[in-house]
């Protein structure tokens, strides 16, 4: 009986250390804060500017008609600025493994999906049910709730025609502390990282091309896992990243050849020419690679100098997602309010017009909403 008794101390000492002692420890190295990373916001602000171009120059470039002068201009400003999405998971996948790969645990999952929750999740339901009855109201002048309906919308972020990257960055978080601990355990290093995304996403698209196409590609996770992987090498060692970014001056110029090059091979499609379609996606992720490297060299080289134009791009993408959120009502209100054909002489005017709109309203509106106490379930927090 002694030594049962003696076994059970010995028993729960050990459960006190296991559930107090260690999780105090873990909670010191998950509030070991690393330095910001400042000129992730101005690389925000590149990839939201791409956004707006991009949903600005949408109509043109399917309501001007092909063959005429103005016609591959559209298709090339648009075209060039698709890096915007691929950039933003870039940019996730640098932050979560520069803050949590080093000491992560997993006792900061269940913190860590909290957060996610309360910070993207909420706003992106809070989102989806506005533009569900905004999206009526504006088109319909009249508004219907079918819960069955916005449950399907939701599930692929069909709400708005830009929520369908909320619901890859929510798979990319619900995923997250799975890729990060495996990454740990097989103990890989950038350069493996980055091929175990071009692993993942290869075979992807072997799956999507020859087997069977997947519905909802667009939205889906794999799709976008290589430059996601990019982030999180550059990530894992960005005080080794930020020391070659000097050298980094060449990746400008072969994003520009590529890109240029991808809107070669568009405007050739167009005209009839067909090309093996993995060339369509190789094009696409090098492009948004390069772009992302091209990105972060230059905002490196703005932030150190602190002027004017970096300050104005700094708080710019500081208020990214906002905008992101709300530039869509604002678009499709003002194109309501004045849509001119496309033959008529303004409409170019026009389509500058709407950009500028598209980046002041919402960019003020965000501004004003984020001086609120609960700003939060709206536009989450960084």
């Amino acid at each position: 009986m002694y030594f049962l008794h003696r076994l059970e101390e010995l028993f729960l000492l050990l459960l006190v250390y296991r559930l107090v002692l260690i999780p105090k420890r873990s909670g010191r190295c998950a509030l070991r804060e690393k330095k910001k990373i400042n000129e992730i916001n101005i690389v925000r602000a590149f990839a939201i500017l791409a956004v707006l171009i991009i949903h600005a120059t949408a109509g043109a470039r399917s309501n001007v008609p092909w063959g005429s002068a103005s016609s591959p201009f559209y298709i090339t400003v648009n075209q060039l600025s698709t890096f915007a999405v691929p950039l933003f998971i870039m940019i996730t996948g640098l932050v979560l493994f520069y803050r949590y790969y080093d000491n992560w645990t997993w006792e900061q999952a269940l913190t860590f999906y909290k957060k996610r929750i309360q910070y993207i999740v909420l706003p992106y339901l809070i989102w989806s049910i506005f533009y569900y009855v905004y999206n009526q109201a504006v088109y319909n002048h009249e508004v219907s709730f079918d819960i069955e309906a916005l449950s399907q919308q939701l599930l692929w972020g069909r709400a708005g025609y830009h929520l369908y990257f909320m619901v890859i960055i929510i798979q990319f978080y619900a995923a997250f502390p799975l890729i990060l601990t495996l990454f740990r355990k097989m103990r890989l290093s950038a350069r493996k990282v980055i091929g175990a995304g071009l692993l993942v996403q290869t075979v992807f698209y072997i799956l999507h091309y020859w087997i069977g196409p997947f519905a909802h590609k667009a939205a889906l996770m794999p799709n976008y896992f290589l430059v996601f992987c990019v982030g999180a090498a550059i990530g894992m060692s960005y005080q080794r990243f930020t020391e070659l970014a000097g050298h980094l001056w060449w990746t400008f110029a072969a994003s520009v050849a590529v890109g240029f090059t991808t809107v070669l091979i568009g405007l050739a499609s167009r005209s009839g020419a067909h090309y093996w379609p993995p060339v369509y996606a190789v094009l696409f992720n090098l492009y948004a690679i390069l772009v992302g490297f091209s990105a972060l060299w230059i905002a490196q080289k703005l932030d150190a100098r602190a002027s004017a134009a970096s300050k104005l791009a700094n708080a710019f993408g500081a208020l990214a997602f906002g905008i992101y959120l709300i530039h869509p009502a604002v678009l499709t209100l003002w194109r309501q309010i004045y849509n001119p054909d496309p033959q008529q002489s303004v409409y170019h005017l026009y389509n500058l017009a709407s950009l500028m709109i598209i980046i002041i309203v919402p960019w003020a509106v965000a501004k004003l909403i984020k001086q609120s106490k609960h700003h939060w379930l709206l536009f989450g927090k960084s």
